[in-house]
């Protein structure tokens, strides 16, 4: 979306919204606690919580085992309502349960996943969980987590991304062959049902090892999983990627163990593969590579047919992202919204200390005008910065987190917003904003969109001098931290108005949302010109929980609307929200 037209419909949510009601802010400096149990809590994940806030799934000892634990906390800094005050119980299984990873359900709440060891013994299985925005865990869903795989051997690593259909697809690293690592797949309902061939499907069973999965949704219920793959030899590691559709068949067009993007010759190593959506059913992927000794960063983008896109093709084994002097490892990317994609990666062309860079690259493979051929400087301070996750800033730009050791031995967090044109922002300093730097280490950040271009960020804390707790912190795109967050206080009891699901949409588009009393809801569709084109909901009362509304693209004379952008405002009672809605042809 241009910025002219942002700042359109940013006026016209603002005309369609009644004042605000006074804030209820809880943001502080270094952040506020989520959970401060005894034990160690660590291995911070986080999902959005469609409403500017986030889920935050967290590895917990407070047994002396490690547990899964979890907590919401919403876009002021308060923890949802109904949600324990040191989180909600995933799972307490016997053994261990650790690795977890987490998406967003579409319906304010979220899906973890982990690797569990219930059963005993080294062979770990994937089991799964679904939370729901009030703090409770989903009607038919067992206390511990579902199964996904728990066959013989251990599965292992897995990741988990929305279906948009309100559940999710997992993949993982399988050793089930019991000579090397495959990669399968696993889908899952909103309802806990597998959707898939029990124990899941074969994404690659090649020979030899795959290792290290990552994925992102295709935009039709399916998934693309990239990885590390030493089919050629034990040598030499290379990037596949697969496509399975949402009924778990290998995609038309694509080759039954994926599509190789960089092929070994001689002796290459490319590893730490990193996924980001095109919204065209395709992909970008990225990876560390060291096919000149030293690691660089390369790229490229498949389409949904299971080919190179245009552009990209003319570098069948990856486009150079960096290639400076010295190291580039663990790139991170996400969409640019604009059709390409921003990456974040540790840098070592400055000597021994990792320093931050990122690029933006356009949806043919070119680099976005302003920024440099070898990267936007992140952050260049003295010692270390470390383990870098980024979101959209909404705007063509992102905001990144990291931990970072220019204090010393102990870490702190930080964050950074580069603008579309890959300077820093303005607001924010040149190598980044102190988020928290509390006493004792912050570490392993997670971070989430926030509201209006912001960021929600979470960690592991151990300023308590004993244990690692979790705190989260927020961060407006104007760079202000520990902001007073202007949020209805009926968020604070989860009147929320959920993001269209899918969105952009060329079929039916579901809109979810949530009522914490009975109220009279009044639902409308507007084009930008404010004009009125669909009642949905004209005042009929609801009970309270959880609600849909579906729209299909039509007019209120039944007539199909024109490709664009929409708005739906959802007025319940005395509270408004909108959410805009992407009308493809």
């Amino acid at each position: 979306m241009t910025p002219r037209l942002s700042a359109l419909t940013g006026c016209l949510i603002a005309a369609l919204i009644t004042p605000a009601v006074p804030a209820l802010a809880q943001w502080v400096p270094d952040g506020v606690p989520l959970c401060q149990a005894s034990g160690d809590q660590s291995s911070t994940r986080a999902a959005p919580d469609g409403g500017g806030g986030a889920i935050v799934v967290w590895v917990d000892s407070r047994s002396g085992t490690q547990n899964l634990y979890a907590q919401r906390v919403i876009a002021n800094g308060w923890l949802g309502g109904g949600w324990p005050a040191d989180g909600l119980r995933l799972c307490t299984a016997s053994g261990t349960q650790n690795n977890p990873q987490v998406a967003s359900d579409g319906a304010g709440g979220a899906f973890a996943v982990w690797q569990d060891l219930r059963k005993g013994g080294a062979d770990s299985d994937i089991y799964v969980q679904r939370v729901l925005w009030n703090g409770t865990i989903a009607p038919g869903w067992p206390a511990e987590g579902i199964a996904l795989c728990d066959t013989s051997s251990a599965q292992s690593r897995p990741q988990i991304v929305a279906d948009g259909q309100g559940g999710a697809i997992v993949v993982w690293e399988d050793l089930r062959s019991n000579l090397d690592t495959d990669i399968y797949a696993q889908r899952v309902a909103a309802d806990g049902t597998r959707r898939w061939t029990r124990n899941g499907v074969a994404v690659c069973a090649a020979a030899a090892g795959q290792t290290n999965p990552v994925c992102v949704t295709d935009g039709a219920a399916g998934v693309l999983a990239a990885w590390e793959d030493t089919r050629a030899s034990a040598m030499v590691s290379d990037i596949y990627v697969q496509r399975l559709t949402s009924a778990g068949a290998v995609a038309p067009g694509w080759p039954g163990n994926g599509l190789v993007v960089s092929l070994s010759s001689g002796l290459r190593l490319a590893y730490s593969p990193s996924l980001a959506s095109d919204a065209a059913g395709g992909a970008f992927v990225a990876w560390e590579d060291y096919r000149s000794l030293n690691g660089d960063i390369y790229a490229s983008r498949v389409t949904s047919d299971g080919s190179l896109a245009p552009g990209w093709a003319a570098n069948p084994n990856g486009t150079v992202v960096c290639d400076a002097t010295g190291d580039q490892v663990a790139p991170r990317i996400i969409p640019d919204g604009a059709g390409g994609m921003i990456g974040v990666w540790e840098d070592y062309r400055g000597g021994s200390a990792t320093d931050l860079y990122a690029q933006r690259m356009d949806e043919a493979g070119g680099l976005v005008a302003g920024w440099p051929v070898a990267g936007a400087a992140v952050c260049t301070a003295a010692g270390d910065q470390a383990a870098p996750r980024l979101v959209s800033d909404g705007a063509g730009g992102t905001i990144v987190t990291w931990y970072d050791y220019r204090n010393g031995v102990l870490t702190d967090i930080y964050g950074q917003r580069l603008a579309s044109d890959g300077a820093v922002a303005s607001g924010w300093a040149t190598d980044g904003l102190v988020l928290c730097s509390a006493a004792g280490d912050q570490q392993a950040p997670a971070i989430v969109p926030g509201a209006a271009g912001g960021a929600l960020v979470a960690w592991h804390d151990r300023r308590s001098g004993t244990d690692y707790d979790i705190y989260a912190q927020y961060v407006t795109n104007p760079g202000t931290v520990a902001p007073t967050v202007d949020v209805p206080a009926a968020d604070c009891v989860a009147f929320r108005l959920l993001e269209p699901r899918p969105n952009p949409a060329a079929g039916p588009a579901r809109l979810g949302f949530q009522l914490p009393a009975p109220r009279f809801v009044v639902a409308r569709i507007y084009d930008l010109a404010g004009r009125a084109v669909r009642t949905l909901e004209a005042g009929r009362q609801l009970p309270a929980g959880d609600h849909a509304l579906i729209w299909d693209g039509r007019d209120d004379g039944g007539a199909p609307v024109t490709a664009g952008v929409y708005l739906v405002r959802l007025a319940a009672g005395s509270e408004i929200q909108v959410r805009r809605v992407v009308r493809l042809r």
